[in-house]
């Protein structure tokens, strides 16, 4: 089809920074307005559900930056946080942060693409330190500055980190912080919600869930992602939401790659594919039998163990552990009926019934 038009530009991949691209979403930007007068606000949602176009748009017209934690950690060094701190700085376009930064800190310069932190300077300076600066250079411009970081829990084993939240929170009333977590159970341990001695324990937070979109919205996503490209919509729309049960970050991979050219069939296998490569990164030989077990629906444990048993050898204990470990990573939640796979084409991709996908 070439190099399409698109606007508003629903189908891009990339994180949306800009209000006219994120489809819908009022309720959530609504509740961030809200809730960030409290230190810490927390955005929860499964992967894919467009947790971090939700904060980037709501950064979008204020004073902040949104500092990408994913494939940090979980024990990420001091020198990789400082230049995700740093990137996130640039990104935000802040100059008279720059300045203000290279003021005050030996080993933080302004170049010709933005604010450079020499190596080193995470030797000779603490977050919490550069919180404080945050503060500082937000009570000068009397402004609330707002730091989000996505996906915190990635970094959860540099207790550092946890530790310079908890001082500012104690210290600093014009910074906020947005803390995204798609894989929940780790991000409540990076909280400490249960754990009195951890740092953030018993600080009080916001909280706001991104939820799928319901079947409606849906298609009002793809037909409207369709025709602001000037092109109609193919036929097989309703299907295709059944099949992909709200997650917009799919509905987006489809209509992206729909609008190339591809057929649903090779979408949707390449949708399975990146999925099956994020179970790989499980190490452990119970994660994939309990996830064949609900490839077809939800199912309550004493199910999910005796498949797990048929196929591979295992006692209760090793068993739960792993079955908690895939539902803090998010790939599986627990609900009424039992137990059951977050994401629609992690099921299709696990039970191999993509396969069996052709155009509609």
């Amino acid at each position: 089809m070439g190099t399409l038009s698109c606007d508003p530009d629903y189908f891009s991949l990339n994180v949306k920074t800009q209000r006219k691209d994120l489809y819908d979403r009022e309720e959530e930007l609504a509740f961030l307005e809200k809730s960030v007068e409290l230190p810490i606000t927390v955005v929860t949602g499964i992967r894919r559900v467009g947790k971090s176009s939700v904060v980037s748009v709501f950064l979008s017209d204020k004073p902040g930056m949104l500092v990408d934690l994913r494939e940090t950690g979980p024990n990420p060094s001091a020198r990789e946080l400082f230049k995700r701190f740093e990137k996130a700085l640039n990104s935000s376009r802040i100059k008279r942060l720059w300045q203000f930064l290279s003021e005050r800190i030996r080993g933080i310069s302004v170049g010709p693409f933005g604010v450079v932190f020499e190596r080193g300077v995470e030797q000779s300076m603490t977050l919490s330190a550069l919180f404080d600066l945050f503060e500082d250079y937000a009570s000068s411009e009397r402004v609330v500055f707002t730091i989000a970081l996505d996906e915190v829990q990635e970094a959860r084993g540099y207790k550092r980190l946890q530790a310079a939240i908890a001082h500012s929170y104690d210290y600093n009333k014009h910074v906020r912080f947005v803390l995204t977590g798609s894989q929940v159970g780790l991000l409540e341990d990076f909280l400490g919600e249960r754990d009195p001695s951890a740092y953030l324990f018993g600080r009080a937070v916001s909280r706001v869930e991104v939820k799928r979109l319901s079947k409606e919205r849906s298609l009002d996503f793809l037909n409207k992602g369709f025709y602001a490209c000037g092109v109609d919509p193919p036929k097989e729309l309703e299907k295709v939401v059944e099949a992909l049960d709200g997650i917009v970050g799919w509905l987006a991979h489809y209509g992206n790659y729909k609008l190339k050219g591809l057929s649903t069939k090779e979408i949707i296998k390449n949708a399975a594919m990146l999925e099956l490569e994020e179970v790989k990164k499980l190490r452990g030989k119970y994660y994939l039998p309990i996830l064949q077990s609900l490839a077809q629906g939800s199912a309550s444990w004493s199910y999910i163990f005796r498949f797990v048993r048929a196929n591979v050898d295992t006692s209760e204990r090793q068993f739960n552990e792993a079955l908690k470990q895939l539902v803090k990573y998010g790939f599986v939640e627990k609900n009424k009926e039992g137990y059951s796979i977050a994401d629609p084409v992690l099921r299709l991709a696990v039970s191999k019934t993509w396969k069996n996908f052709e155009d509609w």
